[in-house]
């Protein structure tokens, strides 16, 4: 009995043993994968910056206004390449971010479609504007008149139909924003311009700063009282109570107050473009298929959260 007992105890340790081992065996293999970077994926678009400074490369891409980065490593060396090639053919790839974050952590080469789709899209081709709407508003009374109607489809408001207009969300979209207030120009039977500006640009709302590599909006002309044109700026998401100087709006745009900041360059477009990139290629958006989808995608977000939701189920 004492010798069945002494089995016992000998088979039940090592099942023990074995149940210890496969649990450490399912840790190791459990372990490497938390040990793996959580990655999201960014979607393929065309690089259009990529700038070394303190250890990392701050990358932009189109359309998007905000900074991303990828840390100089041996790791990263590959992927730098990549991106370098890509800025310099502007050529797509696919990129994956680190979660909840604007660091890339993964690039791969995007498909021969893709190429072929944004040589297609992403041109220095400029596409006139075959509108025959009033390129001068003939007052300031109507100036301001139009400037209510856009800050009206603000997001938060009870005026704005939808897709309303993501002005309390800065942090990206401008793009967006600028082609919906172009149509609501349109729609009133006026053509405006856009001014794009480049640089390390930094925004206060009043609350939070939000940065930038480039920002866009309207530029309209109208007659003042003694009946010569003039130029400003519409952009309620920098300044809610009317519109500006382009001047004064780049200044906004460079606000020192939220950090290191510079102006790199600055052009006017027509207002047709929907993105133009810091060497001039241009992207058009004419049925507002992108514009109406990115602010719905933004359309509940307010002050300066990132990052940004995606937006490659938008297109581009």
């Amino acid at each position: 009995m004492k010798k069945f007992l002494l089995s016992m105890m000998v088979f039940v340790a090592a099942l023990s043993f074995n149940a210890c081992s496969d649990s450490n065996a399912n840790q190791e293999t459990v372990n490497p994968q938390s040990k793996e970077v959580v990655m999201k994926e960014f979607g393929r678009t065309v690089p259009t910056g990529l700038d070394k400074e303190d250890g990392k490369y701050k990358v932009s891409f189109i359309l998007s206004a905000q900074p991303y980065e990828i840390k100089d490593t041996k790791e990263n060396e590959a992927y730098i390449s990549m991106i370098s090639q890509a800025v310099k053919n502007e050529t797509p790839v696919q990129i994956f971010l680190k979660a909840n974050s604007n660091e890339i952590a993964k690039v791969e080469k995007a498909t021969a479609e893709d190429v072929r789709y944004f040589k297609s899209v992403f041109t220095k081709e400029e596409r006139g504007v075959t509108n025959r709407l009033a390129s001068v508003i003939p007052d300031l009374a109507t100036l301001n008149s139009l400037f209510t109607q856009i800050k009206n489809q603000s997001c938060g408001t009870s005026t704005a139909s939808s897709p309303c207009i993501t002005f309390r969300y800065p942090v990206d979209g401008c793009y967006a924003r600028a082609h919906k207030m172009r149509q609501i120009l349109n729609n009133a039977g006026y053509e405006c311009e856009k001014q794009f500006v480049y640089g390390n640009l930094r925004a206060s709302t009043g609350t939070c700063c939000v940065s930038w590599v480039y920002h866009v909006a309207i530029l309209v002309s109208f007659k003042n009282a003694s009946g010569v044109v003039e130029k400003r700026i519409i952009d309620p998401s920098l300044n809610s109570t009317g519109p500006i100087t382009d001047t004064a709006w780049r200044a906004a745009c460079t606000n020192s107050t939220c950090g290191s900041t510079s102006v790199s360059s600055f052009t006017n477009t027509a207002g047709n473009v929907y993105y133009r990139s810091p060497s001039g290629s241009l992207l058009y958006d004419n049925n507002l298929v992108n514009t109406n989808c990115t602010l719905t995608a933004f359309s509940a977000l307010s002050g300066c959260s990132a990052p940004v939701p995606s937006t490659a189920h938008c297109g581009f």
